[in-house]
Parts: structure tokens; sequence; C-alpha cells
């Protein structure tokens, strides 16, 4: 005979306990004559479940027909318990009694128990109502109190699962009211309803016009991290994609495929996580090459190519090129540029049969391209201008940015990038004016709303939200990141051959024999990696790579300026289309640097008049720093830089100067940057160049003797000088692999005599890779090319003969 198994665990609900409360009842009274209980034992302990099953009922909200046919049940069966106790043992009347009075219980719980739910859910709803209503006709007397909008009529309020806040759609009375109305009073009806940190009101508009709707958020959602969603399923670039969640519950999307974004946050608010949540969900996506630019160190890259570089983790780099110097970045971005050329050209029929409406469809054969770029501020200004420049092409060829900065200031994010991109993303910020540039039209952003760091606010001029809308996201942990590294390597897009066959592409296979050596010095790399170091041959510099770019080629006499070859990479740069055009055009190639020809002055043909030169717009940034410098030991306060800054701007008429809050940025930031001093010790904080930056070579004009003497450097003419400055001046861009290339020097003696220009105090000082900035102006060249001709015993003829354009000007007034 098998033993009963019998349940000890906790009854699941009212109807399990009565359920074994009534076989207990029934086995107590049958061993009654065995065990000899008093009747008593049945009515207190049935009773006592009748009291504490009525309790139960009462805080479940039970209806009232289903409470009292419970505890008539309980009742009935201690009363006819107590008699069987009493009255044992019982007959065979006594037990028909009790299984009749048993199938009618039975019977009415039952009965009870189904219609308990309708009943149940009937009673919320009715409550549910109540409290709409109530919520309903507070917002319309908010409407009237706080906004002045009076005649508000709320139409519906929808719930939010686990009562995290809700929506109410309201129509807005006639007269023209609308939703632009409300700007900047969600903060006010947020302080009106006492809402804590964390949580807020939003406007967004409704179905029509004339309605809106407005989303409370009762619970702080977005103070507590929200982790990262371990999902590595393939999605694609075409369609939008989460990175976070709005506090009310839904995703919080980007889009890259169509259009450009904007990353900004200051220290600590989250921007590098936010980057990694992104690159995250571009790496699963198999159609879409990723790129990076970060001359900081490569630190937001590096933790997406460390599994696969050094620790074996992952089959291949998630991103796919990373350029971690100004150079790098050049030849990167001449690259991209030259791909969206070469993908109008060549996708032409592609995108005629898939009917694409003249966009590249993308693939795992044929990727997109997006390129994060961080740290924009710290980029020079030619490679913000190339950055400017994809932006505006790229789009049909699928070929994107997505550039992050600390500060949403104009030296940061130019006109251009917040132009052409529609997704924007503002992180938390201790000052909401900082966020005003990024999100304009609404300066008033409450930073209580995201008051924590990985929080802040998302918005997407087409696609919507259309405003910026508080958001927090997701975290994601370095461990997770390898793991997302695994997964996702296989499936990592290569660049499609009709890319890869552009005029830089010849560079691109070689990419990580330039980058892996120096991001990890003195590691060991996998057998992977370091296979791609071994097999791309000699490692080339790209800063040798950018001078050593072909030169079109002249025989004879100089080709007229209709024939004039823009340099390969450059030809869809706006300015410097022209000005690499105009260099051209007026420099002989036959000429070898060092040789003065012996023209008779009267076998020299009359000079056309030069072309006018493209003048390099002067970075407001740059110039404050050259005011810094020169203020030396002296230095300047915020205000008093921004004075100075606005006049020398207003001098040279090269537009307006920024604001006052964003000059003082710049100082804070050469400060923690280390280039400069904080001076606290007097009433105003002043700012001091560094001792290294102060003791820079005087820029005054040095004494230069004759021709062939010492007082040139060894290896330079002065016939390369006049050259140089000539061509300096006139194209106002310093770089020494320019004159690398236009001159056909080698790099070492180009930037000697980018030295012996500073001396010369044509060119500032250096600055890094930067471009240096240009002291005489176009309009000034013929004068100072006639001055230094003359100490170095030129005449005006000999210029002329030479090419240079100055000088032939002034041959011509002679």
């Amino acid at each position: 005979m098998s033993m009963r198994h019998w349940d000890w665990s906790l009854p699941s609900g009212h109807t399990t306990f009565l359920g074994y409360a009534t076989e207990t009842a029934i086995s107590t009274v049958a061993l009654a004559p065995i065990t000899g209980l008093p009747w008593q034992a049945a009515a207190l302990t049935l009773g006592g479940a009748a009291a504490a099953g009525t309790v139960h009922d009462l805080r479940v909200g039970t209806t009232v027909g289903t409470l009292t046919t419970r505890a008539i049940s309980w009742l009935t069966a201690s009363a006819w318990a107590s008699w069987a106790l009493a009255t044992a043992p019982l007959t065979s009347t006594g037990w028909a009694t009790g299984v009749g009075l048993a199938t009618i219980g039975i019977a009415a719980n039952a009965s009870a128990n189904r219609t308990e739910s309708t009943r149940s859910d009937r009673k919320k709803l009715l409550k549910l109502r109540r409290e709409s209503v109530g919520i309903l006709r507070d917002w319309e007397d908010r409407m009237a109190r706080v906004a002045r909008i009076e005649n508000c009529h709320g139409k519906e309020v929808e719930h939010w699962p686990g009562k995290v806040g809700y929506t109410v759609e309201m129509d807005l009375p006639s007269g023209g009211t609308n939703v632009d109305d409300l700007n900047g009073y969600g903060p006010k009806f947020a302080s009106d309803l006492r809402l804590p940190d964390g949580c807020g009101v939003e406007l967004f508009p409704g179905a029509n016009r004339g309605t809106i709707l407005i989303e409370v958020t009762l619970k702080d959602v977005i103070t507590a991290d929200i982790p990262y969603p371990e999902d590595y399923s393939e999605i694609s670039l075409t369609e939008r994609f989460p990175f976070g969640m709005y506090r009310n519950g839904e995703f919080a999307l980007g889009s890259l495929c169509n259009d450009c974004g904007i990353l900004v946050g200051e220290t600590d608010a989250g921007k590098t996580n936010t980057l990694r949540v992104v690159t995250a969900q571009l790496a699963r996506m198999p159609d879409a090459l990723i790129w990076a630019i970060d001359t900081t160190g490569g630190g937001v890259a590096l933790p997406w190519i460390t599994p696969w570089a050094t620790e074996g983790l992952a089959s291949a780099p998630i991103v796919d090129w990373i350029a971690h110097t100004d150079d790098e970045a050049r030849l990167m971005l001449k690259m991209a540029a030259e791909i969206i050329a070469a993908r109008k050209a060549g996708y032409q029929q592609l995108m005629r049969e898939k009917k694409s409406d003249n966009k590249l469809p993308i693939s795992a054969e044929i990727p997109g391209i997006v390129i994060i770029t961080d740290e924009t501020a710290s980029l020079p200004y030619d490679i913000k201008e190339m950055i400017d420049k994809i932006e505006q092409e790229g789009r049909a060829m699928r070929v994107r940015m997505l550039v992050a900065a600390l500060r949403a200031t104009q030296d940061a994010i130019t006109a251009m990038m917040k132009l052409m991109s529609k997704w924007r993303v503002g992180m938390t910020v201790s000052d909401p004016e900082e966020l005003a540039y990024l999100f304009p039209g609404y300066i008033k952003i409450d930073p209580k709303d995201a008051p924590v760091a990985g929080s802040g606010w998302n918005m997407h001029t087409r696609l919507g939200p259309k405003k910026p809308t508080a958001m927090k996201v997701w975290r994601l942990v370095d461990e997770l990141m390898d793991t997302i590294c695994a997964a996702t390597a296989g499936r990592r897009p290569k660049l499609d051959d009709l890319s890869a066959g552009v005029d830089i592409g010849e560079h691109y296979p070689q990419r990580w024999a330039r980058t892996l050596p120096d991001l990890y010095k003195g590691q060991k790399l996998t057998e992977s990696a370091q296979h791609a170091v071994d097999n791309a041959g000699e490692i080339i510099a790209a800063a040798t790579l950018l001078a050593s770019d072909p030169v079109p080629a002249g025989t004879g006499a100089a080709a007229p300026a209709a024939a004039a070859v823009v340099p390969a990479g450059f030809e869809g740069f706006g300015g410097a289309a022209e000005l690499f055009a105009a260099v051209t055009a007026q420099l002989d190639p036959s000429i070898v640097p060092g040789a003065v020809p012996a023209v008779p002055a009267q076998a020299a043909a009359p000079q056309a008049a030069p072309l006018p030169r493209p003048t390099r717009p002067v970075d407001p940034r740059e110039l404050g720093w050259e005011l810094l410098v020169a203020a030396g030991a002296t230095g300047y306060t915020p205000k008093l830089l921004h004075e100075a800054l606005e006049a020398e701007m207003l001098k040279r008429e090269i537009g307006k100067a920024p604001a006052p809050r964003t000059v003082g940025g710049w100082l804070t930031k050469w400060a923690e940057d280390d280039k400069a001093i904080k001076d606290d010790s007097g009433q105003y904080t002043r700012y001091i160049v560094r001792e290294a930056a102060a003791q820079q070579p005087s820029t005054a004009p040095a004494a230069v003797a004759g021709p062939g003497t010492a007082a040139l450097p060894e290896g330079i003419d002065a016939a390369l000088v006049l050259q140089a400055i000539d061509l300096i001046v006139s194209t106002q861009f310093g770089s020494a692999s320019m004159l690398q290339r236009k001159l056909r020097i080698g790099f070492a003696l180009a930037q000697n005599l980018m030295d012996f220009l500073h001396q010369l105090g044509i060119v500032g000082p250096s600055d890094g890779s930067k471009a240096r900035e240009i002291l005489v102006s176009t309009d000034d060249l013929e004068a100072t090319m006639m001055r230094l001709a003359d100490e170095l015993g030129y005449t005006a003829r000999d210029l002329g003969a030479m090419g240079l354009a100055a000088a032939a000007a002034s041959h011509t007034k002679e």
C-alpha cells in the first residue's frame, strides 16, 4: 500500500487554505473516538480560521458577496465539527449531514470564486476611474493656476505599469494655444506637484495641435543604474537602436544611418559610458563598419580592440580603424571623403536596381561607415573642416559621424556639425545654459530632471522626440564589454572592394601597423594582431604618408592655371579646394628648390596679376591662446581675455567673439591640461601661461644677412625661404607637410624651414601637430616679400622670375 504524499508547503490562496482546513476538520472528526478531543477544540480552531480568513479577504479587497459566502462556510464547518465531536461516534445520518453541508459549501464557494475576479477587476477599474477623474480635474486647475491657461479639458489618463507615472491627454482652449506656449513649464508643474529629483513633467504634442500629452513621473527611475541588457542578437544600421530608457519605461533611441549625431557631456557625466553603449549597439550590426578618432590616447576605442589585440578573447577587432593622432585622423577622413565620391559613381547601377532613392543600400558586403570622434575641441581646424564636409556629403553613401565633446560650445561643436546632426544627446550638467547651444529653443532645461551621472536628454529633430527628453543610459561594465566583443566579432564586416580601392586605400591595410605599436607599447600582441603588423610591410607614419602625396607633375614651362590639379583627397573640402588650386596655379613645378634662375630682366615676360587667395578662417580659440601667450606673466582674467579677443577679432574683421562663458571655459581647460596656471591670489582669478609657453622665441623679425651668408640655417638658401613665405602667407596655412609636398623637400628640412620662418615673424610657434598661426596677412604679403628680398639681396624682377605671385604683382607696378 502506497503512502499518501502529504504537501506541508504553505497554501497558495484562500481557496487552497479552505480546502486544507476542511480536510483537517473531517479527519479530526473521524479520529475523535481514538483521540477523545472535546468539542471546544473544533470550535476554537475553525472559529479562529474563520476570523483569519475574513481578515485576509478584507485586506485583499474581496467583494462583500464572496466574503459573506466564505465566512458562512467557515462558521458552518465549525458548528458541524463541534457537534460531531460532542456526539461522537457519528451515525450514518450525522455523516450524511456533514457531506451534504460540504457539498453545498463547495458549490457556493466555487460560484463565488468564478465571479470574484470579474467583480474585483470591476471594483479596481471603478477605483481607477475615480482616481483618473480626480487627476484630470487637478490638471485642469493646475493649468489655470500655474500656466494661466483657462478652460482646459482633461480627456483621458493612462497609468503606466507599476504606478511609475501617468500620461494625461488634454484639450487646450480655442484661440490658438498650443504646446509651444508651455515650453519651460515642466519644472513649474513638477514643483507644484512636489515631485522629488529624478521625477518630472514633460509635455508633448497630442493627436492634433490643440491637444497635448502631459507625462508625469511619480517614481525616480533615473537615479538607479539600469544595466545593459545582455542581448547580442543582430540589428541593422538602417533602424533606430536603443541605448537607454526614458522615465516612462520606453526605450531612448538613436540613429546613425541617415543622420549624424552629437553627444555632449562634462567630466563624470557619463559621456564615455554612453559612447561605449552606442559602440556596443553598432557592434551588433553586421552592416556597420566602425572607425574612431580619439587623439587623446584612443581610450574610447581601446576596450573594443584589446580583447583581439592583446587578450585573444575576440577573433576580430570591433573598431575597424583607430586614429590616435591628428595625422592619422587626417588620413582616415581623406579616405572617407574619397569613399563618398567613389561610392556615388560606382554604385549608381545598384541604387537604380534597388530603387533606393539614390541612397546606398547597405549590407554586410557593402557596410555603412560610422566614424566616432571624441573630444572635438582638441582637434585642429582643418580636421574639423574635414568632418564638416563629410557630414554634408556622406548621408546618401552611408558615411556618418558621431561627435562627442565636453561642452556644447562653438569651439567644440561647429555650426555645421550641429546643423547636420539630427540626433543630439546632452548628458547631465551643472548649468542648464551649457545645453542651450545644443538644444536651441529649449534653454530652460531643469538639471533636476537628470540629476545623476549617466542621465541626460535625448532629442531627434526629425524622428523624435523633437524636444529634449530626460532619459537614463544603460550602464555597460568592462566585463560585459569583453563578452560583447567575443559574441559580435564574428559578424564584423569588411570594407567593400570599391571603397578599399580609392587612392588612400593603399594605406588602409597598414592601419594596424601604424597604430598598434603606439597604442600597446611594450605589450605582447596576439598572434592575429601581430600578423596584421608583420604583414603590413614598412611601418610609415601617417604624417609621412600625407606629406608624400603625389603633386601634379610639370615639365618645362609652368602649367597654365586652368590645368591645375587639386591634390588627391582634398577635392571636396570647400575652401581647401580653391586654396590648393590657386597655389598650384601660381607655382612653377619645374623650379628646383635652391636654384635661382639667371633670367635677364629684358627677357622676363610680364606676369598676370595673382589670383585672389582664400584666407584661412581664424579659430577664436587659437587666437585666444595667442593673446594669452602674448600677455606673458601678466596673464588675463576671463573677462579681460574676452574683451581682448573681441577687440582683436573686430580689428581683423573676422566675426564676433564667442560668449564670455565660452572664453572662460577655454581658460579652465588650459589650466586642467597644465598649459596655463590659475592664479587666485588677487580679487579676480587670473590665468598665466606656463613658463615654457611664455618663453617661446620672439616673433619679431630677425636680422638677416645677405645671400649666401651664415645667417641662414644649414641646408636652407634664400630662394627656398622666399618661396616658402609666398606659399604660406598666400594660403594662410602654416603646415610643414604642405611645404614638403609643394617644395618637394624632406620633412626634417620643412620643419627647420618653418622654425626659421618663425624667427622671421612669418608664422607663430609650434603647437604640436596643429598648423601654425600665420602672423602676416595676405594684404601684407607684397610688402613683407619685398622687405625680406631686399635684405637677402634679390630684386622684384628676380622674384618675378622665380614665379612668386606677390613679386609679380609688384613687378607689374614698376
